[in-house]
């Protein structure tokens, strides 16, 4: 004889009623209680019926993540998993499963408004890579629940969430300032990467907190490529005294940085300590491994799908907000100048 709803709730000791609201994800019941219903379901294997479930809450307990899924994306953005696997880490805890569909930025608004119009999913976690005007105002119009996974380049009314750029260039200026460097240079993307601006801005904050200056020609700007890397690098060392330290927005153009210096005949980091974001893709492989700012992007998974979470219990909810655990990993490419000596660092 099958399992029913009612030996559940006779098993866990509560009611009926109890049983089917955790089973459909009603907020204000206790840990306590959601705890002992489900351990009851997992004893008498018990199994609800989904269909009957979503039909009878009108919800479909699904998220629709949008994001480009192109040939290579895992080496391009590798965050960009990361943060979906802490985004169905939240959703799963709450009863919502998680859809995973590849858009790119020329049919993402035909995608959103197909999905927003057959009601086939709850909300949308949409990867900022495709966020464009028109499917800003799309959700905007439609009110329809979703998170951004990013900052957008533009002013919009969207829901989004984002780590603190800012906060993590004035880490990576202040770790060097501590180690006793003084002439700091700034490689990276061009005006249009947010997150390399912003890391600018934080790197300038820290300095002229310090009474230090960011000189305009240590700043060096361009694509996000290795061999712009390795440009930049070399033209600076061509026509500026060199740096002591170079702070690199991002792995790749780190990598073109180490090798042009290798190339001129410096030494990493006895003649020029280097620093850059993130632990990926390659900072923990390159020669030597590089001292980062790493930030915790499963974490912005978890509370992007946290934040959904609350805009679908309250739909009216406006969510634009960054969140950061950065940490500092120190490794061979910085050095302690004043002792000549590597030390931990603690922010």
């Amino acid at each position: 004889m099958s399992v029913t709803i009612k030996d559940v709730a006779k098993c866990a000791g509560t009611s009926v009623s109890t049983v089917s609201k955790v089973i459909n994800g009603y907020y204000g019941i206790s840990e306590a209680t959601v705890e002992r219903v489900h351990k009851a379901m997992k004893d008498l294997r018990y199994y609800p019926n989904a269909s009957a479930q979503n039909f009878a809450t009108r919800s479909t307990k699904t998220v629709a993540v949008l994001a480009n899924l192109s040939a290579d994306i895992a080496f391009k953005n590798p965050h960009m998993f990361e943060i979906i696997s802490g985004l169905e880490e939240s959703l799963s805890a709450k009863g919502y499963r998680m859809v995973l569909q590849s858009v790119e930025e020329s049919n993402v608004y035909e995608k959103t408004e197909e999905l927003i119009s057959r009601k086939s999913v709850d909300a949308l976690a949409i990867h900022v890579s495709v966020i464009t005007h028109p499917l800003s105002s799309l959700l905007t119009r439609s009110q329809f629940p979703h998170i951004v996974l990013g900052c957008p380049s533009f002013e919009s009314q969207v829901c989004w969430i984002d780590n603190n750029n800012v906060y993590s260039g004035t880490i990576a200026a202040s770790y060097l300032l501590s180690m006793g460097y003084e002439k700091i240079a700034f490689i990276g993307g061009q005006y249009y990467d947010l997150g390399s601006t912003n890391r600018l801005q934080g790197v300038k904050q820290a300095l002229n907190e310090r009474n230090c200056k960011l000189e305009d020609g240590y700043i060096w700007l361009g694509e996000s490529t290795r061999d712009d890397g390795y440009r930049m690098a070399k033209q600076m060392l061509e026509a500026q005294t060199k740096p002591d330290a170079i702070i690199c927005a991002n792995n790749t153009i780190a990598w073109g940085c180490l090798s042009a210096l290798r190339d001129m005949g410096y030494s990493v980091p006895d003649d020029i300590g280097v620093l850059t974001f993130d632990d990926y893709p390659l900072s923990q492989f390159m020669e030597p491994p590089l001292t980062i700012v790493d930030i915790n992007v499963r974490d912005l998974g978890v509370q992007a799908g946290k934040s959904l979470l609350r805009i679908l219990r309250h739909q009216n909810t406006q969510i634009q907000t960054f969140v950061t655990i950065s940490n500092l990993v120190e490794r061979s490419s910085t050095k302690n100048k004043k002792t000549g000596m590597r030390q931990n660092y603690r922010h």
